[in-house]
């Protein structure tokens, strides 16, 4: 990943975090704790190459830190707040990703055919897995950090395959992944 390019979305988070209420994080080491050391905790689980769907993406996370990691993937952010969409389109146009933004409800926008799903508080396991159906393919994955106390769900057309806890600047992350086994099931 270039480190470069990292501190370059760093910085323009902190640039707008006021005026687009993104974070109420105001240090560069501080954001880079919080929220890009847990996004790259999913790499082990993300393909190098394929389409990225970071659903609810908000300010870029964990969607934006996975595609600087792996340039050989496409990345679908889809965030419902125009404001926040417009800051992820800034984003994608200055470091020059390989990705679309959709300013959109997940949905109601037609299948996106992402080989992996990803999304940090967007809602509980149940009715992320739900959202992601119509947007995958067979053996398309869900890679989603999860609460600690959390167990695995049961959703027609996903089965849990791997969890593991992942020790994130000195706390502890639970990392818990699907697969998906229908094609674009509804």
């Amino acid at each position: 990943m270039s480190v470069d390019l990292c501190d370059a979305y760093v910085s323009e988070v902190m640039r707008f975090r006021k005026a687009l209420n993104l974070t109420s994080i105001s240090t560069h080491d501080e954001f880079v704790e919080r929220f890009i050391l847990p996004s790259l905790a999913l790499l082990d689980w993300v393909p190098d190459s394929g389409r990225l769907l970071d659903i609810g993406s908000g300010m870029g996370v964990p969607g934006i830190p996975l595609l600087l990691a792996r340039s050989g993937l496409h990345g679908l952010l889809v965030e419902r707040r125009k404001k926040r969409a417009e800051f992820l389109r800034h984003i994608v146009r200055t470091l020059d990703l390989n990705a679309e933004v959709f300013d959109a409800d997940i949905n109601h926008l037609p299948s996106l055919s992402a080989d992996v799903c990803v999304a940090r508080a967007v809602t509980d396991e149940r009715e992320l897995l739900t959202m992601c159906n119509q947007h995958v393919g067979v053996s398309a994955v869900a890679v989603l950090p999860v609460p600690a106390t959390s167990q695995a769900v049961s959703v027609v057309g996903w089965g849990a395959y791997d969890e593991r806890t992942v020790d994130v600047v000195g706390s502890q992350q639970l990392i818990r992944c699907y697969r998906h086994d229908k094609e674009g099931s509804t």
